[in-house]
């Protein structure tokens, strides 16, 4: 959690460097690493230490192999660092480095298929739905692997066959949508009723989005692979339809909240509005227009981010006072969280995305350092709200 925590600080003073000295140019390899800083070091190493907790915790399972487990992840974030360093200095490296990444991960997620499988065979229903989402979830990302380190290889030099060119825009929105969106929309149909208080109304809206996002996250990199527009349109509205359903659905969640803890909860209302604004900007990429940069940047730290964020700022929070005060402390998080620095950081990173989004938009080098140096004061603001929560635990 800590070294995910350090990517994410990490990500913004590369954004900065790639703004000043680069001209915001989102096509160069540090821009790359850039990307990868963010989804692999910060997003999946995090995502992943809170899957050892919260696969058993949700399914009444044990996890196999788990000091197995651990290891991997321990060698794929040493190696996920190493992949970033190799993109900005040592090209030449980058296969060897992606292949003790991919290995690492798949170890991770081989163990945890095998964990998935005692909830297989579980009794309760809605415990077996969980954890064929998961299952399904994680065989994504084991996809997101292999294309990665084809595209690693090829970077490096080590072969370059005429079809790679299509690979790198299916990489990313399988990643972004296959791994990292199915991720989030799965573990917050469990994490938003501590968050808010209360539950969805529709149960039937979860099928929907998780079916139409499953199918859209296979069918647009399959069109931008092929070059086969309507593809590509087909798992655009798709996409778009489950994004749609989520933003209601949790939205409707956030209205009905009980819990007076609330910057977690604009957290997450700011990742609905920015999720909507990755889909329209998607669409618009559909229609011809070159914002890539803006789109995959919107997606990781608009939608992406403010998830990860809300729960640092309430589940994060909540776990300090348990290590601090026991497993039945009942202490609520905004005791312990000083709302001040919350709302300053959630005001803060509002401003970065919309700098930097608007700077990719419009090749603004000015505004993209503007709005990197905004991320960073706000993951500063972030780690210090934590410290002075890890205090306020500790002193109870």
């Amino acid at each position: 959690m800590i070294f995910g925590q350090l990517c994410h600080g990490t990500s913004w003073l590369l954004a900065l460097a790639i703004a000043i000295v680069l001209h915001a140019d989102p096509s160069t390899l540090p821009a790359i690493a850039w990307i990868h800083l963010v989804a692999l070091g910060w997003v999946t190493v995090t995502a992943f230490s809170v899957l050892l907790h919260a696969i058993p915790a949700f399914l009444d399972v044990t996890w196999k192999h788990e000091s197995f487990a651990r290891v991997s992840l321990g060698i794929a974030a040493g190696a996920i660092a190493a992949f970033v360093v190799a993109l900005c200095v040592a090209v030449p490296a980058l296969g060897i480095v992606a292949t003790v990444v991919a290995l690492a991960l798949l170890a991770y997620v081989v163990t945890a298929w095998e964990t998935l499988g005692d909830a297989f065979r579980s009794v309760d229903r809605v415990d077996r739905a969980v954890a064929r989402a998961f299952a399904i979830t994680l065989a994504m990302l084991a996809l997101v692997i292999v294309l990665g380190l084809m595209l690693a290889w090829a970077l490096s030099g080590a072969f370059l066959p005429s079809w790679i060119g299509r690979i790198p825009g299916a990489h990313a929105n399988l990643a972004l949508f296959g791994w990292l969106t199915l991720l989030i929309y799965g573990v917050s149909a469990r994490t938003l009723r501590p968050l808010t208080g209360t539950r969805s109304r529709w149960r039937a809206m979860h099928v929907i989005v998780g079916t139409a996002t499953l199918a859209g996250a296979l069918v647009l990199p399959a069109g931008i692979a092929l070059h086969a527009s309507p593809l590509e349109w087909i798992g655009g509205v798709l996409l778009a339809l489950g994004a749609g359903c989520y933003i209601v659905d949790t939205a409707d969640v956030l209205l009905r909240a009980t819990e007076t803890h609330r910057p977690p909860q604009a957290f997450v209302f700011a990742a609905l509005a920015w999720l909507g604004v990755a889909i329209l900007l998607g669409a618009g990429i559909l229609l011809g227009h070159p914002w890539q940069a803006a789109y995959v940047f919107v997606l990781l730290m608009g939608w992406v981010a403010h998830m990860v964020d809300a729960h640092v700022f309430h589940i994060g929070v909540r776990l300090l006072a348990t290590i601090y005060r026991g497993d039945d402390d009942e202490t609520p998080p905004s005791e312990l969280l000083d709302a001040r620095l919350a709302w300053l950081s959630f005001a803060l990173f509002q401003f970065a995305v919309a700098a930097i989004a608007a700077g990719l938009l419009s090749h603004s080098e000015k505004a993209c350092a503007l709005g990197a140096g905004a991320g960073f004061a706000a993951w500063a603001v972030t780690m210090a709200a934590m410290l002075s929560a890890r205090r306020a635990a500790q002193a109870r």
